[in-house]
Formats: C-alpha cells, sequence, structure tokens
C-alpha cells in the first residue's frame, strides 16, 4: 500500500499504479465447432456459451451517461445466448486498464448494484475465495498490457483447471475487453468442457 500512495499522480483520483502499461505480447487461441475438436481429439476443449458485444459513440459528449459502459448491454446478450445470470459465473477475467474500469464493469454486468462497485470489491467479493474471483492471472495492470488474448487465455486454463491460481470447482468463466473511450464492449462466457 505504501508504494501505490507513493506513486505519482496520473489525474486524481488514479496513481500511476492504477493504469495498465503499454507493452506488446503476442497469444493465440484456436476455435472450432465442439464436433471438429473431438475428430481431432483435442484435449480439454473449452466450449464458448455465449459472446456479446456493445458499442456506442466514440464521443464523450454524445453518450447520455458517463458513470456506464456497453458492458451491459454486451453482457446482457452473452447471458441471454448462454441461459445464465450473473449469479452463475464462478470466476471472471475483466479487462482492467484502470481500476475503476474494473468497478464499472462490475456494476454493469450486474454482480454488483450501481454505485456499489467500490464496497463490493473493498468486501473481498473479487478476491480468490469470494464469491467472483477476478484476474487470476494478474490482469492487465499486474502481468501484461496484452489486453482481449491473455484475458481469454487465463480464461481458457481455468476452465481446463489449469491456471496457476485455480479457483477450485469452477464452472463458467466471464471473459471482458473493452476498447477506445470505453466505448464499445466484448464479453465471452467459457464453460467446463
Amino acid at each position: 500500500l505504501d508504494a501505490y500512495l507513493a506513486s505519482p499522480w496520473v489525474v486524481d483520483p488514479l496513481r500511476r499504479d492504477d493504469c495498465a502499461l503499454v507493452s506488446d505480447g503476442g497469444g493465440a487461441i484456436v476455435v472450432m465447432s465442439a464436433q471438429r475438436a473431438r475428430a481431432l481429439g483435442v484435449p480439454a476443449p473449452v466450449p464458448v456459451l455465449g459472446f456479446g458485444h456493445g458499442q456506442t459513440s466514440y464521443e464523450l459528449a454524445q453518450r447520455p451517461d458517463l458513470t456506464s459502459t456497453e458492458a451491459a448491454r454486451s453482457a446482457a446478450t452473452a447471458f441471454a445466448m448462454a441461459g445464465v445470470r450473473p449469479s452463475d459465473v464462478d470466476v471472471a477475467q475483466i479487462y482492467d486498464c484502470f481500476t475503476v474500469t474494473v468497478i464499472m464493469t462490475l456494476e454493469d454486468y450486474g454482480f454488483c448494484a450501481k454505485g456499489q462497485g467500490g464496497p463490493f470489491v473493498a468486501d473481498g467479493a473479487i478476491e480468490i475465495g469470494g464469491p467472483l474471483p477476478i484476474n487470476t492471472s494478474g490482469g492487465l495492470l499486474s502481468e501484461t498490457g496484452m489486453p482481449g488474448m491473455q484475458l481469454i487465455i487465463e480464461g481458457v486454463r481455468q476452465m481446463r483447471g489449469t491456471a496457476r491460481l485455480q479457483v477450485p470447482g469452477a464452472e463458467i468463466c466471464l471473459v471482458s475487453n473493452q476498447g477506445g473511450t470505453m466505448h464499445t464492449h466484448a464479453t465471452l462466457l467459457l464453460g467446463r468442457g
């Protein structure tokens, strides 16, 4: 905590350590039908249960509300496709370019009420052992700035049971990604194979 409090301000209330560093990296995933995965003998395939996307104006002045993101629309589509609710999610990989992004996304996904993201996080809900462990590989703020791919890879590892910091008994993993001025959002729901 002392190191965090000693880090320089970027803009109040964000300090340098509240912002993901820019970095390069790479990764790959292979997407195929369940039938094809069986035919190829893919060990531990991970099914995509649902996905969604939401997008609004890039221009902040065109938005009716700056406390919401497109995560709400994206998640509604993904949850409906998968036939699940936020309470069914066991682990989540939340896009965290800034610390505040996590709080806004948790609220927009319906994991907690609007305005309650801070207390939800402070009460330990997102820790291993909490009701919704998130960013089990460290997320962008702790691991890398390779946004979407790294979060999907960790989600797949969680569903395969091979993650370094495995959530015991996890059956559904939510993966999120955001872009631009938080004007575009994608949601992916993965299941145990």
